[in-house]
């Protein structure tokens, strides 16, 4: 197995890290703007729920690939890259991570109509 931090499926390792924590974002933005009327006109809040919890282990998980991850640098520099990318998704995971839990906020306070 090919272990090298150019190798196709560690840089797939690497843009998946990179780019799941804000898709879950993205994601949970739009489903739960699309679910609300329904939660209003149902006043169940539990779909709701799912959601936001799919998306915040999602965010979580992009961390968990980062650090697994993570390279150290040689002598030579030959995976300055690679460094950068997972301490880019290790920042953005944690980011979004704390955004999406701030998106629990109302969820947790307000009524199903008023979210």
């Amino acid at each position: 197995m090919n272990t090298a931090p150019d190798a196709p499926r560690q840089l797939a390792h690497q843009w998946a890290a990179l780019l799941l924590a804000p898709t879950a974002w993205a994601g949970a933005l739009g489903i739960l703007f699309a679910l609300t009327r329904d939660a209003c006109v149902q006043d169940e809040r539990a779909p709701l729920w799912v959601v936001i919890s799919i998306c915040i282990v999602l965010a979580l998980v992009s961390g968990a690939l980062a650090w697994r991850g993570r390279v150290y640098r040689d002598e030579n520099g030959a995976v300055d890259r690679a460094h950068f990318m997972r301490c880019v998704a290790l920042g953005l995971s944690a980011m979004f991570s704390i955004v999406l839990i701030l998106m629990v906020v109302p969820i947790l306070l307000l009524g199903a109509c008023r979210t």
